[in-house]
């Protein structure tokens, strides 16, 4: 097959999405600006510590979606996974709720925290559990046939398509209390309960709960590098350190990119796994688009992005802390005050009222740090990019002191939960907004692409297939959502538009339990 197809970006869509290809006799190059693959599916080094951006990725049982994926690629035999069994941690002035991946252990926790609710939990799980049934199976073979009975087909995607997750929690609780701790694990998708797609924050805890959580062995750099070797056994070419400058187009059509370079690649197909804005208003221009689907573009809304602190430690930690992400509000509502801040430009700086997470890597695996010791990351989110005049990046010296004293009062936050933290720091590192910005060229450093609101959600997301012909998208700007379980899927889908349905047609995603 003569082919040719270019990717931009390594993040795990566009591996997943280039593997695939590769493995059907596709040409395949992927562009990749920094040094090494994964974008947000990375981890990094310092001083013995690895530190990983991201927590746990669902979806890993036997028969499960990404399973599935993993197995017909080979990644399966190339890293081991430790499953984890609580995907979250809830921890509120009052109650600490587990939320464990184990979908029936965790309706029993939230019916011993909330009896007076102990008729309606378990109605609320089981339409999650249609819910989930209805996406599954939405998109197995996409065509026009489908979308003509699709209100029939799905009934509960098109019931809840246009709510908040709130307002899906309000058809089912009285109690304020426990609907905002099941809207607790906000912090995955970039949005809390009163702002999120209802199906997107739904299919997030799904994901988890029928395919467990699951972190790789040796953290996420190793995934992301068994990705690419993949590809690279499959005969595509990663080239790392290379920029892509703009997507050349002729009478419509992509037919090549050009590279900061200078130097012109000519392809067939061009896939984008940069964000949206970046795919259309950078790199395609907006003189190569209709006005109409330019404003629509320049119209939507990033995601998130946020601060984060990266600990190396040298103590002991409670075991009770070991899950996916520690979820911590001092108060009600604190999320909420949280995300009203971020529209001003504005955060939380008083220790006694930051809402964060937690995460701790070396609790699933030890081995990402020296013996004795555990890596650590203190997430606070919403962090705007235009906080305090972009961090007072201007000013080298004032950005480094400016979030210093940021990460100083997030880590003080933090010992609430890990009483002395402060004394046992041993490694510290901090990213903002830039940071992701600089690393990934994520329009703002947003972590989600666009943000998951109901009205940028599903099939009101941008096309995989763009109106530039030859032009195409994967990652978490598909209909799929962020996140690793969007992302990767996504890359699956959008090889299989080129592939013409060769994967979706029996071979990949087939029913749980199926076999390929």
């Amino acid at each position: 097959m003569d082919e040719n197809v270019i990717i931009i970006g390594s993040g795990i869509g566009g591996l997943t999405c280039g593997s695939f290809l590769a493995k059907h006799g596709f040409k395949v190059t992927i562009l990749e600006q920094h040094f090494k693959p994964g974008g947000y599916v990375t981890s990094y080094k310092r001083n013995g510590f690895a530190f990983d951006v991201v927590h746990v990725i669902g979806g890993l049982k036997k028969g499960a979606p990404i399973e599935r994926i993993f197995s017909y690629l080979g990644i399966d035999k190339k890293v081991d996974f430790i499953e984890v069994e609580k995907t979250f941690k809830f921890v509120y002035p009052d109650v600490t709720v587990d939320c464990y991946a184990d979908v029936n252990k965790y309706e029993r926790e939230l019916i011993n925290h909330f009896p007076d609710e102990k008729e309606n939990i378990p109605r609320y799980f089981e339409t999650k559990k249609k819910i989930w049934a209805e996406i599954q199976e939405s998109y197995y073979r996409p065509n026009l046939f489908q979308m003509t009975f699709y209100p029939l087909r799905f009934p509960n995607l098109v019931r809840y398509q246009d709510i908040t997750y709130r307002e899906f929690l309000d058809r089912f609780f009285r109690n304020e209390k426990l609907k905002e701790i099941l809207g607790s694990g906000w912090g995955y998708l970039g949005l809390n309960s009163p702002r999120i797609s209802a199906l997107f924050m739904i299919g997030m805890y799904m994901s988890y709960h029928t395919g467990g959580a699951w972190f790789p062995k040796g953290g996420y750099q190793a995934m992301s590098d068994s990705f690419a070797d993949t590809f690279k056994k499959l005969g595509g070419v990663l080239r790392l350190k290379t920029g892509v400058k703009r997507v050349i187009v002729e009478k419509n059509r992509a037919a090549g990119v050009e590279l900061s370079t200078g130097e012109k690649i000519r392809a067939k197909y061009i896939i984008s796994n940069a964000d949206t804005k970046q795919t259309f208003l950078n790199l395609v221009g907006e003189g190569n688009l209709s006005k109409g689907f330019a404003d629509k573009i320049k119209g939507l809304r990033p995601s998130v992005s946020g601060f984060v602190v990266h600990l190396g430690v040298k103590m002991d930690l409670p075991e009770e802390l070991n899950c996916g992400c520690v979820m911590s509000f001092p108060d009600y509502g604190t999320a909420e005050e949280q995300f009203k801040l971020a529209e001003r430009n504005e955060m939380l700086t008083d220790p006694a009222k930051m809402g964060f997470g937690l995460s701790i890597s070396t609790m699933k695996d030890p081995g990402l740090a020296p013996d004795g010791c555990h890596a650590l990351d203190i997430i606070y989110m919403p962090a705007p990019y235009q906080y305090k005049d972009r961090w007072m990046s201007e000013d080298k010296e004032r950005y480094k002191e400016f979030k210093e004293k940021i990460a100083d009062n997030l880590i003080k936050a933090a010992e609430k939960l890990v009483p002395g933290l402060t004394e046992h720091i041993v490694v510290k590192d901090i990213n903002t907004p830039l940071t992701y910005e600089r690393y990934t060229s994520a329009t703002e450093g947003c972590w989600y692409d666009a943000a998951c609101t109901p009205d940028q959600s599903l099939l009101k997301r941008t096309p995989s297939k763009t109106p530039v012909e030859g032009l195409y998208l994967t990652g978490a700007k598909s209909f799929l959502g962020p996140g690793m379980f969007g992302a990767i899927n996504s890359g699956m889908f959008t090889a299989d538009i080129i592939l013409k349905g060769k994967l979706t047609c029996g071979k990949i995603m087939l029913k749980e339990g199926g076999q390929i």
